[in-house]
Protein backbone atom coordinates (compact mmCIF):
# COMPACT_ATOMS: atom_id res chain seq x y z
CA UNK A 1 0.00 0.00 0.00
CA UNK A 2 1.28 3.17 -1.34
CA UNK A 3 1.12 5.60 1.72
CA UNK A 4 0.30 9.57 0.09
CA UNK A 5 2.10 12.72 1.46
CA UNK A 6 -1.68 13.51 3.90
CA UNK A 7 -1.63 10.06 5.44
CA UNK A 8 1.96 10.17 6.84
CA UNK A 9 1.52 13.90 7.94
CA UNK A 10 -2.16 12.62 9.35
CA UNK A 11 -0.31 10.18 11.09
CA UNK A 12 2.58 11.80 12.77
CA UNK A 13 0.42 14.19 13.74
CA UNK A 14 -1.88 12.09 15.45
CA UNK A 15 1.08 10.27 17.47
CA UNK A 16 2.34 13.98 18.10
CA UNK A 17 -1.05 14.71 19.70
CA UNK A 18 -1.35 11.16 21.26
CA UNK A 19 2.00 12.06 23.08
CA UNK A 20 0.81 15.33 23.64
CA UNK A 21 -2.20 14.17 25.43
CA UNK A 22 -0.21 11.40 27.50
CA UNK A 23 2.03 14.53 28.95
CA UNK A 24 -1.55 16.20 29.88
CA UNK A 25 -2.92 13.28 31.58
CA UNK A 26 0.25 12.22 33.26
CA UNK A 27 0.43 15.89 35.18
CA UNK A 28 -1.34 16.14 38.61
CA UNK A 29 -3.71 18.31 38.23
CA UNK A 30 -6.23 16.70 35.40
CA UNK A 31 -8.27 14.30 37.64
CA UNK A 32 -10.54 16.08 40.07
CA UNK A 33 -12.24 15.37 43.52
CA UNK A 34 -14.64 17.60 45.81
CA UNK A 35 -13.84 15.92 48.94
CA UNK A 36 -16.81 17.68 51.92
CA UNK A 37 -15.51 19.12 54.85
CA UNK A 38 -18.74 19.50 56.47
CA UNK A 39 -19.14 23.49 56.48
CA UNK A 40 -20.63 23.23 52.77
CA UNK A 41 -17.59 24.11 50.91
CA UNK A 42 -15.67 21.09 49.78
CA UNK A 43 -11.72 20.51 49.53
CA UNK A 44 -10.83 20.11 45.77
CA UNK A 45 -7.88 17.34 45.25
CA UNK A 46 -6.23 16.80 42.17
CA UNK A 47 -4.40 14.04 40.60
CA UNK A 48 -2.95 12.39 37.42
CA UNK A 49 -5.39 10.54 34.63
CA UNK A 50 -3.06 7.39 35.63
CA UNK A 51 -3.80 7.53 39.79
CA UNK A 52 -6.07 4.96 41.14
CA UNK A 53 -7.10 7.15 44.13
CA UNK A 54 -9.70 9.16 41.50
CA UNK A 55 -11.12 5.27 40.19
CA UNK A 56 -11.46 4.21 43.89
CA UNK A 57 -13.90 7.16 44.60
CA UNK A 58 -15.79 6.07 41.52
CA UNK A 59 -14.46 9.10 38.66
CA UNK A 60 -13.58 6.41 36.37
CA UNK A 61 -13.14 8.39 32.99
CA UNK A 62 -9.58 10.28 34.22
CA UNK A 63 -8.22 6.42 34.40
CA UNK A 64 -10.18 5.48 31.36
CA UNK A 65 -9.03 8.20 29.16
CA UNK A 66 -5.35 7.60 29.96
CA UNK A 67 -5.43 3.75 28.97
CA UNK A 68 -6.95 5.04 26.04
CA UNK A 69 -5.05 7.54 24.51
CA UNK A 70 -2.20 4.86 25.08
CA UNK A 71 -3.85 2.37 23.10
CA UNK A 72 -4.81 5.11 20.53
CA UNK A 73 -0.82 6.09 20.09
CA UNK A 74 0.22 2.14 19.49
CA UNK A 75 -2.64 2.16 16.90
CA UNK A 76 -1.06 4.87 15.25
CA UNK A 77 1.95 3.78 15.54
CA UNK A 78 1.12 0.08 13.98
CA UNK A 79 -0.44 1.56 11.70
CA UNK A 80 2.12 3.74 10.47
CA UNK A 81 4.85 1.23 10.39
CA UNK A 82 3.21 -1.49 8.74
CA UNK A 83 1.08 0.80 6.63
CA UNK A 84 -2.42 -0.59 8.71
CA UNK A 85 -5.51 -1.93 6.85
CA UNK A 86 -8.75 -0.64 6.61
CA UNK A 87 -10.23 -2.44 10.02
CA UNK A 88 -7.17 -0.73 12.11
CA UNK A 89 -7.77 2.64 10.94
CA UNK A 90 -11.61 1.95 11.76
CA UNK A 91 -10.56 0.65 15.36
CA UNK A 92 -8.55 3.87 15.83
CA UNK A 93 -10.89 6.23 15.31
CA UNK A 94 -13.80 4.25 17.42
CA UNK A 95 -11.24 4.38 19.96
CA UNK A 96 -10.49 7.57 19.77
CA UNK A 97 -14.51 8.93 19.67
CA UNK A 98 -14.67 6.95 22.69
CA UNK A 99 -12.04 9.02 24.55
CA UNK A 100 -13.54 11.93 23.16
CA UNK A 101 -16.72 11.20 24.41
CA UNK A 102 -15.11 9.18 27.72
CA UNK A 103 -13.04 12.41 28.72
CA UNK A 104 -16.02 14.72 28.85
CA UNK A 105 -17.81 12.50 31.32
CA UNK A 106 -16.45 14.00 34.44
CA UNK A 107 -18.52 16.91 33.18
CA UNK A 108 -22.09 14.51 34.15
CA UNK A 109 -20.71 15.21 37.76
CA UNK A 110 -20.61 18.99 37.42
CA UNK A 111 -18.34 21.42 36.08
CA UNK A 112 -16.43 21.80 39.16
CA UNK A 113 -15.12 18.15 38.14
CA UNK A 114 -13.55 19.68 35.18
CA UNK A 115 -10.50 21.98 34.66
CA UNK A 116 -8.21 23.29 32.46
CA UNK A 117 -5.93 20.14 32.07
CA UNK A 118 -9.43 18.27 31.54
CA UNK A 119 -10.46 20.59 28.88
CA UNK A 120 -6.99 20.45 27.25
CA UNK A 121 -7.16 16.84 26.84
CA UNK A 122 -10.42 16.62 25.29
CA UNK A 123 -9.17 19.66 22.83
CA UNK A 124 -5.88 17.50 21.78
CA UNK A 125 -8.09 13.89 22.11
CA UNK A 126 -10.55 16.04 18.95
CA UNK A 127 -7.37 17.34 16.85
CA UNK A 128 -6.05 13.62 17.15
CA UNK A 129 -9.20 12.39 15.56
CA UNK A 130 -9.64 15.11 12.85
CA UNK A 131 -6.10 13.52 12.16
CA UNK A 132 -6.91 10.29 12.10
CA UNK A 133 -10.05 10.75 9.71
CA UNK A 134 -7.41 12.68 7.66
CA UNK A 135 -4.64 9.96 7.10
CA UNK A 136 -7.48 6.89 6.65
CA UNK A 137 -9.23 9.46 4.10
CA UNK A 138 -5.95 8.69 2.12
Amino acid sequence: MKRTASFKIGAISAMVLAVIAIILEALPGGAVLIFSDGSGSGIVSTYSYFSLTPFGYANFAPLITGIMTIAILIMVVVGFIKAGGRKLRTATIVVNALAVLVSISPLIYGIHYYNTIGAAVTAVLVLMLGMVVMAKNE
